[in-house]
């Protein structure tokens, strides 16, 4: 392609010369435009924008150094050609605090002046092209850059280095800077059951989705944060781990970010997430130890549900302080598992005694023993009773515990759910045995029907004082024991005079009536006839 130059002398002559004498085309050059002062120079320049320029340093209105350092300002890399005389020795060196290291001197000769076009020509042609060169490099680092970056991050995570064996010239290479504080958080993107049955595709969308919203929420965060770095690692397929670096421990802000991450990826994919917070420790090499605690405070702390952040000291806490627990939890897991009832409140009443007298080191404590309770009681209700409805479902329980943030506020509320519960169980338990003992009094009445039936004898049978089973019979079935029995035996004497194969008398005492005048008078008091009437 070929290059302009333009040529500024207020000697007319002189620029007829360069025009007519000079091999513009050979040199791949063309004449943009000539000037002949310097602020028609610049005025030109801004119009043709030529690549080159030749200009005298005697002009009118302003000299061609004036031009020179005018143009500097905006171009540092403009060629440019200084016209000058024997004796302005004072003009070149003028001219070199301005970056001009081509000169001519006048008069000069064709084959010079092409000389040092030519010069100026090769030395533009290397700057372009190491320019070019650059640019190339900057955008391959550019993509190189990143995964060098992720590389050397998960080589930190995973391999134990010792301090000099991390080369600075590297981290600086990929603008990994060494600080004095480092910790390590580990993201748990927590599956649930039916997400597992669900298409890979659809998980990776919502797994893409939640690292977008991850490292959204750090560029955010950490412009606010002053001489500080953290990175993103994306460590495995339901595991993200930030590298937090900075000059001090940035622990509360590291706590505020993960919390903003934690609420907007539930908020937008209802995906909970767990987080575990590692030690803080003094040089990068320590990272891959900061990153094993914060492993083991999501795994530790995994039972307690999603949507929250441990970190390694309270994670220890938290375990120490359930097992402390562990012993009345195994007997109220037994207790729901025989349905004893009586004995789970007992177990109850010792935990929240214990609750209440402070035995739990934070809230977190309480929480842990909260759910375990919860889940039993939760289980044991789907095992005995899995078409209704509980009396307080799993999402509402969680929902309710995580806005008690107060220690008394917890044991207080979950001492009215249990309570509530065990009275429905009770209920529920009772009204089963309730159907239980008169499905039997209606058995009994079944086989019997056709004896002389009596009703302290049925429920001696049946272990109950008469007087309960006789309220209990008319509460369940709405009516007393006495009408139910005649119902039923005029019932079965209806069926068999229809038969047309007994006499009156015959179905009385077949029916369990011993008078006849009586069976009659009940007979036509139900049905409204006579047994003659009928058949």
């Amino acid at each position: 392609m070929m290059k302009t130059i333009m040529l500024v002398d207020d000697d007319p002559h002189i620029i007829k010369a360069l025009t007519e004498h000079i091999n513009w085309p050979s040199l791949g050059l063309s004449i943009a435009g000539t000037a002949a002062s310097g602020v028609d120079a610049l005025e030109l320049f801004q119009r043709v924008r030529p690549d080159l320029v030749m200009t005298d340093v005697y002009l009118p209105g302003m000299t061609g150094l004036e031009v020179t350092q005018e143009l500097r300002r905006d171009y540092p890399h403009l060629p440019i050609i200084i016209l000058s005389g024997y004796d302005e020795f004072e003009n070149a060196r003028a001219a070199m605090r301005w970056g001009v290291n081509h000169f001519l001197l006048k008069p000069a000769e064709v084959e010079e002046i092409e000389s040092v076009l030519r010069e100026v020509l090769l030395e533009q042609d290397v700057r372009e092209r190491r320019e070019r060169l650059e640019r190339t490099y900057k955008q391959e680092a550019g993509r190189v850059l990143p995964y060098l970056r992720k590389q050397f991050l998960h080589e930190l995570l995973t391999t134990r280095y010792r301090a000099d064996e991390l080369p600075e010239a590297r981290m600086d290479y990929i603008g990994f800077q060494i600080y004095d504080k480092v910790r390590a958080v580990s993201l748990q993107l927590n599956r649930p059951g039916f997400m597992t049955r669900m298409k890979e595709r659809d998980w990776q969308l919502l797994r893409y989705g939640a690292a977008d919203i991850i490292q959204e929420t750090v560029k955010q965060q950490t412009a606010e944060m002053a001489n500080c770095q953290v990175e993103v690692v994306d460590y495995s397929d339901q595991v993200f781990v930030l590298v937090m670096l900075g000059d001090k421990d940035y622990f509360e802000d590291l706590q505020t970010l993960v919390g903003r991450m934690i609420d907007q990826i539930f908020t937008y994919l209802k995906i909970e997430v767990s987080a575990g917070i590692g030690r803080v420790k003094e040089h990068p090499c320590e990272v891959i130890d900061s990153y094993l605690e914060s492993r083991e405070a999501v795994e530790r702390a995994e039972f307690q549900g999603g949507n929250r952040i441990y970190h390694v000291e309270t994670s220890e806490e938290v375990e120490r302080s359930a097992t402390d627990y562990s012993l009345l939890l195994h007997q109220w897991d037994e207790a729901w598992a025989d349905l004893r009832i009586n004995q789970a409140e007992e177990v109850w009443f010792q935990l929240f005694q214990s609750l209440q007298e402070g035995n739990c080191a934070s809230i977190q404590d309480a929480q842990v023993v909260a759910v375990s309770l919860f889940d039993t009681m939760m289980h044991s209700w789907k095992k005995q009773q899995p078409m209704l409805t509980p009396p307080l479902t799993m999402s509402d329980f969680l929902r309710e515990i995580q806005s008690k943030y107060a220690l008394h506020d917890l044991i207080n509320w979950m001492d009215g759910v249990i309570k509530g519960w065990l009275e429905q169980i009770r209920k529920e338990m009772g009204e089963k045995k309730s159907n239980k003992l008169i499905a039997q009094v209606k058995q009994y009445v079944e086989e019997h029907y056709a004896e002389e039936i009596s009703f302290e004898a049925i429920a001696k049978g049946l272990f109950v004082h008469p007087k309960y089973l006789s309220q209990l019979f008319k509460r369940v079935t709405g009516e007393n024991f006495v009408s139910y029995l005649n119902g039923y035996r005029i019932q079965r004497a209806m069926e068999l005079l229809q038969s047309g194969h007994y006499m009156v008398y015959e179905v009385s005492e077949m029916t369990g009536f011993r008078n006849a005048t009586y069976f009659s008078q009940v007979f036509k008091m139900l049905t409204g006839k006579s047994p003659s009437e009928i058949g």
